[in-house]
């Protein structure tokens, strides 16, 4: 069986619901692409544990600590800019 689908100007396609019933997929499912040698490509359905689907958000960035004098000052900075945009 052959079944084609459209890709858009942003890389998307909509996956034939004949596919989406045969993976047994639904909406937050993983798809793994396998691409062999030659081009072709294999889409499978991948069953994520928690932990591998945490894997997949960005980490968290440290934050940079503020100290009260640097808040006060962009407060401060910031009452300027709007005191003389209003003007």
């Amino acid at each position: 069986m052959s079944i084609t689908s459209k890709l858009t100007a942003k890389n998307q396609t909509t996956i034939p619901k004949v596919i989406v019933e045969a993976l047994q997929i639904k909406p937050s499912s993983l798809l793994m692409y396998e691409i062999e040698p030659g081009g072709r490509v294999v889409l499978t359905a991948k069953s994520a544990t928690f932990e591998e689907l945490a894997e997949t958000f960005p980490a968290k960035r440290p934050r940079k600590t503020v100290t009260n004098e640097q808040l006060k000052d962009a407060v401060r900075a910031g009452a300027v800019r709007r005191f003389r945009k209003s003007r």
